[in-house]
């Protein structure tokens, strides 16, 4: 799936959440980027959510081992399933004065 560059327009590819620290830059028109935590943070809710009930429910699992395989799922699934749907954001900097 592919991103837009909030500034340009412009679709990227956009690298993932761990080869960058604070932001990456628009090929473009060299904006600083990054991904919209609010984004992250549900999908994150969401796919524990939906797939803890449903262990702990259909399953009888504890739900500590549930939440801990469900964690781990997302870990891995994040960068195949997830980073490619997050939007992106302008990154503000204030010049150091």
């Amino acid at each position: 799936m592919s991103q837009h560059c909030p500034h340009c327009q412009q679709t990227i590819a956009s690298p993932s959440l761990s080869s960058y620290e604070d932001f990456f830059a628009c090929p473009h028109c060299h904006s600083a980027l990054a991904h919209h935590e609010a984004d992250i943070m549900l999908y994150a809710l969401a796919f524990i959510v939906i797939l803890t009930t449903p262990l702990v429910t259909l399953t009888g699992m504890n739900i500590l081992i549930a939440m801990a395989v469900t964690m781990l799922a997302y870990h891995f699934l994040r960068p195949v399933l997830f980073e490619p749907r997050f939007r992106l954001r302008i990154v503000k900097f204030f010049p150091e004065q």
